[in-house]
């Protein structure tokens, strides 16, 4: 157990440590109008924690995992959330915090 762990880089543990802490602030402060943005996080700590698996067990598919989902969905959820707050300000006129 502790020769598998040797193989994880602290960087990378610890990136993926702080992205799963950061759910707590982006969970409180979930609103309809963020949820784009909350689903492209979401995906970042997928590929964090992908990242890290990847070194431990099914290198292939954890890698695959971490491009194709993690990666790849929070530019798609970002792309997404930009355009529809966007819209919205177009629509509005102005930006609301509602």
């Amino acid at each position: 157990m502790a020769s598998m762990l040797s193989t994880l880089d602290p960087i990378t543990v610890a990136m993926a440590v702080i992205g799963v802490l950061g759910i707590v602030p982006v969970a409180i402060q979930y609103r309809k109008r963020s949820r784009w943005f909350a689903v492209g996080y979401g995906m970042l700590v997928i590929a964090a924690l992908a990242t890290n698996i990847e070194d431990l067990l099914l290198g292939g598919l954890m890698n695959g995992i971490e491009h194709a989902v993690g990666l790849m969905g929070a530019g798609i959820a970002f792309l997404l959330a930009a355009y529809v707050h966007r819209r919205q300000v177009i629509e509005r006129g102005v930006v609301d915090d509602g």
